[in-house]
């Protein structure tokens, strides 16, 4: 039995309207106003660049090498971007936000058949204004399609079961005397199958592991049904076949070399910290109560006696998502490099006990704990001063790029800061007067108010700062030659922004010789480097000579011969 929903069918479909306007409006505007951000924007944006100026969707190119770091599907989604709206920065972040609106539409469907239309809808907006998956939708970068696939996988995995169980009782109480009912659960059976095999090719395997140990933590707790062995099959049968296409074709155009260099990126990931991302055994359990702010106060007033509805389905999706979380904490505080979108799916059933939790205060007319209204204040006061402050650390940083701090209009960045903490305030006193809907009203408008100023205001001063002086090195020498360096360094902006392939040298991502840089050739060679590495730079090839420097990226020239051999 499902719980009551005071909304009727008009109501829901103008809510969800209303929530995909909201998400659209959070997700797109403004993404296509500033630069790629170094490292994966730019590595992802010009290996789907490649991909489309080559003409082969098959392999994955950087630079003119081949990148086996990773599947190919969200390259092939960026390309399709690329063929609509141009190669810039709008369509190469497009896909993200596309995947960040059917998440919504996901988690409103599933919360709506496990609960009721009002939880999914909660549940919706807790995910999409939490701040890193706010983020995530926004950036061109590969986990919002990827989290999606595991997401999808994951709840209709469950919905299967459920239907299945379903399918099993009404057998039973049909017995032989009328056609049996249809077989529902082998939809919601295929597209969980599909989304595993899309998945993989999208990051990885783990598209089918997260998925999986979800579904057996759950199970542990629900043994009837059983798994049938035809399911099984069915299900392994499918979901390989797409995820293994594109690995054997692969085999069997370039032999074992991809595989080998597949494998051995991700046990690098696991042996060791890679480009110096590495972190505490816990940073991902301090990542993910960040990033789900400023619902995270709410995530702590959750307590396990709320999933008593007046359905099981919160029961058992209560299992489900603990050991989502448990699984990928424990995985990824074991992989030696520490990211923060690694174990970026967790927000989704983070995002659910949150909503668990609204959902109750709804039912039982108590509203939301005084100290967890009292939290969010707090949080507003803080998201309110670091979007105020970050001007004054974007200063600090400028001074470790060796670069001017570009103008930033403070009077807005004041007004947007007081904006954001009025909203919450606002929130504050909603909530405590038990009007719960306009009380997320205004928290989810401060996070929309936040995250367009953090696109139109601070980033685009982080990107001239942190990657547009090397691009103005690297345009300067490319148009002085076509035999570029870099030398114990590595942009993919300069790949994404520049004019053409670049020699990598002292980088394990790309092969490189530092013999050419003790001949001269038929053209002047220019070479790149960290004003750190000027003098080995200098010692170990003394046919360089400094020619310019831009912040702390220094240009060097190696003349070209005088004859011509």
């Amino acid at each position: 039995m499902k719980v009551k929903s005071s909304f009727d069918p008009k109501t829901i479909q103008r809510q969800f309207v209303l929530l995909l306007i909201f998400g659209a409006l959070f997700l797109i505007p403004g993404i296509g106003n500033v630069q790629l951000v170094d490292w994966d924007e730019n590595i992802y944006a010009e290996a789907s660049r490649q991909m489309m100026v080559r003409g082969d969707y098959l392999n994955v190119y950087v630079n003119n090498h081949l990148f086996a770091e990773k599947p190919p599907f969200y390259f092939w989604e960026q390309v399709l971007s690329y063929k609509l709206f141009g190669v810039n920065e709008f369509a190469a972040r497009f896909p993200s936000s596309v995947a960040g609106l059917l998440m919504i539409v996901l988690l409103f469907f599933v919360g709506s058949k496990i609960g009721s239309p009002r939880f999914g809808l909660v549940w919706a907006l807790v995910y999409l204004t939490s701040f890193l998956p706010s983020v995530f939708g926004r950036v061109a970068v590969i986990d919002h399609t990827f989290n999606l696939f595991i997401a999808t996988a994951a709840y209709f995995l469950y919905l299967f079961d459920h239907a299945y169980r379903n399918h099993l009782d009404a057998l039973t109480r049909l017995g032989r005397r009328k056609l049996p009912p249809k077989r529902v659960y082998l939809i919601y059976l295929t597209v969980a199958s599909i989304c595993m095999g899309l998945g993989t090719l999208t990051k990885g395997p783990l598209a089918g592991v997260i998925p999986l140990v979800a579904f057996a933590g759950y199970k542990v707790f629900n043994r009837k049904p059983g798994i049938r062995l035809v399911h099984f099959l069915y299900c392994a049968i499918l979901s390989l076949s797409i995820a293994l296409s594109w690995y054997l074709i692969n085999w069997l155009n370039t032999g074992e070399s991809f595989l080998e260099g597949f494998i051995k990126f991700q046990l690098l990931l696991f042996s060791k910290p890679m480009e110096g991302h590495e972190g505490p055994f816990f940073y991902h359990l301090v990542v993910a109560i960040f990033g789900l702010l400023p619902w995270t106060v709410l995530l702590f007033a959750f307590r396990p006696s709320q999933v008593k509805w007046e359905n099981n389905h919160t029961r058992f999706l209560f299992r489900f998502s603990i050991t989502w979380v448990a699984f990928v904490l424990a995985l990824f505080s074991f992989v030696s490099t520490k990211l923060p979108h690694y174990s970026a799916s967790i927000y989704i059933p983070l995002s659910m006990l949150v909503a668990v939790n609204i959902e109750n205060a709804f039912i039982t007319g108590k509203g939301l704990p005084k100290w967890s209204i009292w939290g969010t204040g707090v949080i507003g006061v803080f998201f309110a001063l670091l979007f105020i402050g970050i001007p004054a650390i974007l200063e600090e940083y400028s001074k470790v790029q060796l670069v001017s701090m570009p103008d930033v209009a403070m009077s807005v960045v004041i007004v947007t800061g007081g904006l954001i903490l009025a909203l919450f305030f606002a929130s504050m006193f909603y909530l405590h007067r038990k009007k719960l809907t306009l009380g997320l009203v205004f928290i989810a408008a401060a996070m929309l108010v936040f995250t367009q100023g953090l696109w139109r205001i601070h980033l685009p001063v982080f990107v001239a700062i942190h990657q547009q002086p090397l691009i103005d090195v690297v345009k300067e020498a490319q148009q002085k030659s076509s035999k570029v360096v870099f030398y114990r360094m590595v942009s993919f902006a300069a790949f994404f922004y520049g004019n053409g392939p670049i020699e990598i040298l002292h980088n394990y991502k790309f092969p490189g010789d530092p013999q050419i840089l003790n001949r001269r050739f038929t053209e002047d060679t220019y070479i790149i480097s960290d004003y750190k590495n000027a003098k080995r730079l200098q010692k170990d090839h003394p046919l360089v000579e400094k020619i310019n420097q831009v912040g702390r990226f220094c240009l060097y020239r190696i003349e070209k011969s005088s004859t011509i051999n």
